[in-house]
């Protein structure tokens, strides 16, 4: 069923199509729009750079805030108060205010949700209470201190989605069940240059509103060039031939080689950098050998150990990913923020013995735990057969290349390849022993990734985890003390006494190996310069290019029409 009245014609030349980023055979839900909902996925596909704008952004090549709605943000001295500054003469796109009463609203209805919306467990585990101050001002109470609580919750735009919600409309009901949906009244109501007009099972419309607060106060120079948004769902075996035909201008990301093939049709088609192999640009994700660290063998540090000895970074890079990536040592991406970290690890904990393809390591580790061989192949401790199931998601070529390196260590290993919504199931529930997927975590500090490897998250046997980012269900009351002083301190890579908790945490990670990182998840990410232009690249790199983040709403600003 389709919903709204019908849409005057807008020229394809002044419309922008996009995929968003998740895989759907159809629009998820045409009548819910409730940016919490978070099995509709709607925020991060398409209503975050047309409907809906976050309080800070965040560019990640450079670690700088830009403020948006919010103006600015403050810490009391021991980091259990952040004070919000808003931007006077932010209005709503039905007329109305944004003020410090929906920011307070909104953290009070989301606490009250908790565990059932959307980041409402973590706003419920961190805000004690928010007060409004003045109409611009609200006081938010934490918890406990947390000195990158205002970055990672209300800027960072990546895991943590804040979408401040109009009060005078959600208030008096109920949040699970709201679906912020009624063409007719103009909802969902945001701040955003562009309004929903029409919602079906393939497409939803999304047009440039005739005012926009952000050019009355001067935040921005015009409106936007762009006319009108169209999100069309689309599958991965799909997404080839729609940017190759010119039917989406933005979207998921595709391999590297089927990129560059499709630039023969489509010349057109830019990505981040303007030549390959590595064509995408860091994600903050690094993907790695994530074990099961409570299913037998895998418990066996001295295993996890063998297997890091028996892999060969440089191999998997060049056979499985044709050169696209970069290998990863440390579970840390390569943004700007992290890279001062990064060095000094590198240097006092000599990580780079963690590169070495050893198969006499392999031998020494195995047979020093117990292990022995048996026509060739490893046998564990107990004298039963010891075989690896190497999981990896649909389509991803490292299965085979992985599993020949652990035969040629001498493992009994076999590829699983499922599909991504069952490995990521598998992941939660604790049905996997070793699955190859991505650890998306620090964007400007290490405590984000090591983190989630405190023992809070390691859930029993036949339980799910409670973060898909800590589903290796490790735990180490001494890297737990550690993470705890880390949470507790303002992170800098200048401050000695921090770089000690940042050195003995990632020490233990080292030794313990509960993952072991592969490579930085480098996306090729296309984009269609065929209708648009001014996208993020770079030599111009203004803003982090991964679409589902919530600064690419600075994308859409920028983009100017080449024809």
């Amino acid at each position: 069923m389709a919903y709204g009245q019908t849409v005057p014609d807008v020229p394809r030349n002044r419309t922008l199509i996009s995929q968003g980023w998740d895989y759907y055979n159809a629009v998820p839900s045409t009548e819910n729009f409730n940016p919490y909902a978070g099995v509709l996925l709607h925020q991060r596909n398409s209503l975050h750079y047309t409907v809906n704008e976050a309080l800070f952004y965040t560019n990640h090549f450079t670690n700088e805030l830009i403020p948006w709605i919010g103006e600015s943000y403050s810490y009391n001295d021991d980091y259990t108060q952040v004070t919000i500054k808003l931007r006077e003469g932010v209005r709503w796109s039905d007329g109305e205010a944004l003020d410090a009463e929906d920011v307070a609203f909104t953290f009070s209805m989301l606490k009250a949700a908790a565990p059932d919306l959307l980041f409402s467990s973590a706003i419920d585990e961190w805000v004690a209470s928010a007060e409004v101050i003045d109409p611009l001002t609200v006081k938010v109470s934490l918890t406990k201190p947390g000195p990158r609580w205002a970055t990672d919750f209300l800027a960072t735009g990546q895991s943590t989605r804040l979408v401040v919600v109009p009060q005078h409309i959600w208030e008096g009901n109920d949040p699970k069940t709201f679906n912020n949906f009624d063409l007719a009244n103009g909802w969902p109501v945001g701040t955003g240059p562009f309004k929903l007009v029409k919602s079906d099972a393939s497409s939803l419309f999304f047009d440039r509103r005739d005012e926009w607060w952000a050019q009355d106060a001067g935040l921005v120079e015009a409106m936007p060039k762009v006319e009108r948004v169209i999100y069309v769902p689309a599958t991965a075996e799909a997404m080839p031939q729609l940017y190759a035909t010119n039917q989406i201008d933005i979207g998921r990301n595709i391999q590297s080689g089927v990129f560059e093939a499709i630039r023969f049709q489509n010349p057109n088609l830019t990505a981040w950098n303007n030549e390959g192999p590595v064509w995408g640009a860091p994600n903050g994700c690094v993907v790695g050998i994530r074990f099961n660290t409570q299913r037998q063998p895998f418990d066996n540090v001295a295993l996890r150990q063998a297997i890091n000895a028996a892999i060969d970074r440089d191999q998997i890079v060049n056979l499985a990913y044709e050169g696209s990536v970069k290998k990863a040592i440390l579970p840390f991406s390569s943004y700007r923020g992290m890279l001062d970290y990064v060095d000094q690890l590198e240097k006092s904990l000599d990580v780079g013995t963690l590169d070495q393809h050893d198969l006499s390591k392999v031998d020494q580790l195995l047979q020093g735990a117990g292990f022995t061989k048996s026509a060739g192949t490893w046998v564990q401790p107990d004298g039963s057969p010891l075989q690896i199931a190497v999981q990896v998601g649909q389509g991803d070529p490292v299965g085979p290349v992985l599993v020949q390196q652990l035969k040629s260590a001498g493992f009994d290993a076999i590829v699983n390849v499922q599909q991504v919504t069952a490995q990521t199931e598998a992941l939660s529930t604790g049905n996997f022993g070793l699955s190859v997927y991505p650890h998306c975590g620090s964007l400007y500090d290490p405590w984000q990734t090591l983190e989630h490897f405190h023992s809070k998250y390691a859930a029993p046997e036949g339980q799910a985890a409670t973060n898909l980012r800590a589903v290796t269900r490790y735990g180490n009351p001494d890297l737990d003390a550690l993470l705890d002083k880390m949470e507790a301190s303002q992170p800098s890579p200048d401050n000695p006494e921090y770089m000690e908790l940042v050195e003995q945490a990632t020490a233990i990670f080292v030794r313990d190996l509960p993952e072991i990182p592969l490579f930085e998840e480098i996306q090729t990410q296309p984009f269609n310069t065929t209708y648009w232009t001014g996208y993020p690249s770079f030599d111009n790199p203004y803003v982090a290019q991964p679409l589902p983040w919530e600064g690419f709403a600075l994308v859409i600003h920028r983009l100017q029409p080449t024809q």
